[in-house]
């Protein structure tokens, strides 16, 4: 396991120096097509936060679940920061691939957002951001110690 996460954060470096910086101001956009769930994001603050609007819940501010990438609000480094800003470049190109399949809503989180499972184009997202190198798996605790990773 300790081998997948260091593979993935060596992997995770190399695409952040290829591709050089991102800008960390948020964007806001809407996913691609109309989804079947009728949610759609309008905001992407960062690699795993995000700005729903559904018919159910009204716009609220979601934690995607079931991954987790570098922060860029509180990065312990610059490294951290890079990632995370591209982290956050995937995740908006991942959300305009196709349109929202399934959102699973599981309670709260101690900052009053949202937990959220979703589904893009069907396929389940935290499995393809985890794919993409640019998060890890997480079900809660600690956060991983990403300058220590990358």
């Amino acid at each position: 396991m300790e081998r997948v996460r260091f593979d993935r954060a060596l992997l995770l470096v190399g695409a952040v120096a290829l591709a050089g910086c991102v800008a960390s101001d948020p964007v806001s956009m809407d996913t691609a097509g109309a989804a079947p769930t009728g949610c759609r994001v309008t905001y992407v603050a960062d690699g795993d936060t995000v700005h729903l609007a559904c018919p159910a819940t009204g716009e609220v501010k979601a934690r995607l679940l079931g991954f987790d990438t570098p922060e860029i609000y509180s990065p312990r480094c610059a490294r951290e920061l890079a990632a995370g800003n591209q982290a956050t470049a995937v995740l908006r190109r991942v959300l305009r691939s196709g349109p929202i399949t399934a959102a699973r809503f599981e309670g709260n989180d101690r900052y009053g957002r949202e937990l959220v499972r979703l589904e893009v184009g069907g396929e389940d997202l935290a499995q393809t951001m985890i794919a993409s190198g640019y998060a890890l798996p997480y079900s809660g605790g600690r956060h991983p110690d990403w300058c220590s990773l990358l």
